[in-house]
C-alpha cells in the first residue's frame, strides 16, 4: 500500500473514533437517567437503582428496629415463679434467686441467723458477719488452705464455699472452737497445744488452716502415719517452711489424744 493511501486510511479511522465519542457523550447528556441494567455494579457486585436502594434500606431499618424491641423486652433477671395451690384459691409468688436470704448457721455449737446473698462465701460471713477472724483468707481462691474449716467433720475451704448452702443444720467448726471456747473441741484444743509445744508456727499465719486440716485428719484417723499427715496437709501452704515442726505437732497431738482417750 502506498504511503499516501495509508495516511488517508489512518486519518479516516481517527475521524470515525472522534465522531463516535461525540455521539456517546451527547446521548449521555440527553439521557442522564440510566436503567438498572446500564448502571455499574455496586460495592458488593450487585446492580441497584436509587428506588431499589431505598426499598432495601427501609426493610433493613425495620428489621433492626424489631430486633431492638425484642432485646429491650428481655429482662436481665427473669424471676423464678413458684405456684402454690390451696383449697380456696391459687397463689403465685415470685422469688429472686439472687436476693439475700436469711439462713441459720451453726458455728462452733452456736446458732446464728445471717442474711446472705448467693455470692457470699462462708469465709467472708465468718469474718465479717460473725466476727470469727481466726479463719484466714490468704489467697481467697482455695489454693493455700489458710481458710480451712470443718463442715460436718470434713475439711472445706471457706473462701469458695457459698454460705447459702449451709442453712440445713450443718455443723461448722472453726479454729475458735479450741482452747478458750465455751465447749472446746478436744481435737482442735490438742492441736493448738501441740503447735505451741513443738514450735510449729513461725509467723503462724497459716496455723488456723493447718490446724483445721489436721483436725479433720485426726477425727477420721486417730493414729496417722507421716505419709498420711503429709497427704492431709498437702493442700495447705506454709511460706515459712515449718513443715517438719508441723508434722511433729500433729504427731504429738495424736499421742496426747490417745493418752486422754
Amino acid at each position: 500500500m502506498k504511503p499516501e493511501k495509508r495516511e488517508k486510511r489512518d486519518a479516516a479511522a481517527i475521524r470515525s473514533k472522534a465522531n463516535s465519542a461525540k455521539t456517546t457523550k451527547k446521548d449521555s447528556e440527553n439521557n442522564p437517567k440510566q436503567t438498572t441494567r446500564d448502571q455499574p455494579a455496586g460495592v458488593l457486585g450487585s446492580k441497584m437503582d436509587r428506588r431499589g436502594f431505598m426499598k432495601t434500606a427501609t426493610a433493613a431499618t425495620a428489621v433492626v428496629g424489631a430486633s431492638a424491641v425484642a432485646l429491650t423486652s428481655i429482662k436481665p433477671l427473669e424471676l423464678y415463679t413458684s405456684t402454690s395451690s390451696t383449697s380456696s384459691n391459687q397463689q403465685t409468688a415470685t422469688v429472686d434467686p439472687f436476693a439475700a436470704q436469711t439462713v441459720t448457721l451453726i458455728v462452733n455449737g452456736a446458732s446464728y441467723a445471717v442474711s446472705v446473698e448467693p455470692r457470699d462465701m462462708l469465709g467472708n460471713v465468718l469474718r465479717e458477719d460473725l466476727g470469727l477472724i481466726g479463719t484466714k483468707r490468704p489467697c481467697n481462691r482455695g489454693e493455700c488452705g489458710g481458710c480451712a474449716v470443718l463442715i460436718d467433720g470434713v475439711v472445706h475451704y471457706s473462701d469458695n464455699y457459698p454460705a447459702i448452702r449451709l442453712g440445713n443444720g450443718q455443723q461448722i467448726l472453726t479454729v475458735e472452737a479450741g482452747v478458750g471456747a465455751k465447749n472446746p473441741d478436744p481435737v482442735i484444743s490438742a492441736l493448738q497445744q501441740a503447735w505451741v509445744t513443738e514450735d510449729a508456727g513461725q509467723c503462724a499465719y497459716c496455723a488456723p488452716g493447718m490446724i483445721m486440716s489436721a483436725a479433720g485428719l485426726l477425727k477420721a484417723n486417730a493414729n496417722p502415719t507421716v505419709a498420711q499427715i503429709k497427704a492431709a496437709l498437702s493442700g495447705n501452704i506454709c511460706r515459712c517452711g515449718a513443715y517438719i515442726a508441723i508434722i511433729a505437732a500433729v504427731q504429738a497431738a495424736a499421742t496426747s489424744l490417745q493418752g486422754t482417750g
